[in-house]
């Protein structure tokens, strides 16, 4: 582990106050015991429809509860979107059965163009997604994925996702370059490998007091400034729909395609006769005459 002194942060470090060490331990602790009641006890969210921006999938992360995202959902609601969550946090199914149940809710839930928005471990349940799954994603968006795996869980290799998790398992050497195939992908707060001690809790600070948790793993879901950043990112993406002329203005040509301009309706071309009483509007007048002349003989 890094010292401050070698960041060369060390004059600019305050010392680590008792209370907040202390508040640190019981948030930890409390945190703790509610991943473990709610991995017994899990409570689904619930899908929200109704937005007219686009669609995203939240993938939770291992022994982290549904609930823990109600904030994220919720901000994503008011924002436009339509919201599903689905969870990974049973650790005793490896990644490949998470991805496939991942890809049968995608299909029961008929998402077309949706984006998938993966925090900590479950962005590998999306690098195992099948080609059925993997179809109805347009975007894959990824918070502290550890796509090169961790070593802070090779002592649990029995527990099929932490062994999926160990560096060079079968599952990473295989599918930890997948997140290429997706049209668009954006990984957010890289993975670091590293335990959060008391000695280095101020080195950390950003008001995280986190200690034992994974690096910034809690903190993604309850950081206003990381929600504040995924959102705005989201937004340039999914803009509001607005009418059929200014999106097909607004979209953008496919490489390699030729601009070309709207072809121009020809204008339908008079005939003849039609040109002549056009040039020649004096001679309406006698024809009128002609007419009452005509039947005042009739009349006669």
């Amino acid at each position: 582990m890094l010292s401050a002194s070698q960041n060369g942060f060390e004059s600019y470090m305050e010392p680590v106050s008792r209370l907040r060490l202390f508040l640190g331990w019981s948030l930890e602790v409390l945190l703790l015991l509610l991943q473990l009641i709610f991995v017994f006890l899990p409570i689904p969210l619930p899908s929200y429809r109704r937005g007219r921006r686009g669609t995203v999938i939240i993938v939770t992360d291992i022994l982290t509860s549904p609930l823990f995202y109600f904030l994220l959902a919720r901000r994503l609601k008011k924002n436009g979107y339509s919201v599903f969550v689905h969870s990974c946090y049973n650790p005793l199914k490896g990644f490949r059965v998470h991805a496939r149940t991942l890809s049968a809710n995608l299909e029961k839930w008929n998402v077309r163009h949706a984006t998938l928005l993966c925090h900590g471990a479950g962005g590998l349940a999306s690098l195992g997604l099948p080609d059925p799954g993997r179809q109805r994603i347009q975007y894959l968006v990824t918070l502290g994925a550890p796509f090169h795996g961790t070593t802070l869980l090779n002592w649990l290799p029995f527990v099929p996702a932490f062994h999926d998790l160990t560096p060079g398992s079968e599952y990473l050497l295989i599918n930890r370059m997948n997140a290429l195939l997706f049209p668009s992908f954006s990984p957010f707060v890289p993975w670091r490998d590293e335990w959060i001690v008391p000695s280095g809790l101020a080195r950390f600070g950003q008001g995280r007091d986190l200690i034992l948790d994974w690096p910034g793993r809690l903190n993604l879901l309850f950081s206003e400034d990381v929600g504040d950043t995924v959102i705005e990112h989201l937004n340039r993406e999914h803009p509001y729909p607005v009418t059929a002329t200014h999106m097909a203005q607004e979209s953008p040509q496919p490489e390699g395609a030729v601009p070309r301009s709207a072809p121009v309706r020809p204008a339908a071309v008079p005939a003849a006769g039609a040109v002549a009483k056009k040039k020649a509007p004096g001679s309406k007048k006698p024809a009128k005459k002609s007419k009452k002349k005509t039947s005042k003989k009739r009349g006669r």
